[in-house]
């Protein structure tokens, strides 16, 4: 897999961050999920009632919201986001390669598989005592 800075911005903050988001935001974002899986599953049955239940295919101002797709709503919503919160959050990068890593929390790269528990280990031994 290659890394893509937009992409891993994006799902960063819509998997870390959505408590800055509006309602409206959140809701389209089930929405985009939704219409995800009810295409991708391949039971009729399941599909339909997904579609019945989440896709919200009449509603007017979740269509508009996606009429330049989900990925375009998507990144507005990130560039808001970081717009009127970026100074609350923390957008972690590997100490090693400088990629985004998985969660704030995160401790080891996904991309270089470099590894820093060790280092924050010993931080937290030396500033208990």
């Amino acid at each position: 897999m290659e890394y893509d800075e937009d992409i891993e911005l994006t799902q960063y903050v819509w998997e870390n961050y959505t408590e800055f988001m509006t309602e409206f935001e959140r809701r389209v974002g089930w929405v985009i999920i939704s219409r995800t899986k009810a295409a991708s599953t391949r039971s009729p049955r399941i599909s339909e009632m997904i579609e019945r239940h989440w896709c919200q295919r009449d509603d007017v101002e979740v269509n508009a919201a996606l009429a330049d797709g989900a990925d375009a709503f998507r990144r507005r919503v990130r560039d808001r986001v970081l717009a009127d919160h970026g100074v609350r959050m923390l957008i972690n990068r590997c100490q090693r390669c400088g990629r985004i890593v998985r969660t704030p929390k995160a401790q080891q790269c996904f991309w270089c598989g470099y590894d820093w528990h060790q280092e924050s280990d010993s931080v937290d031994d030396h500033s208990s005592q």
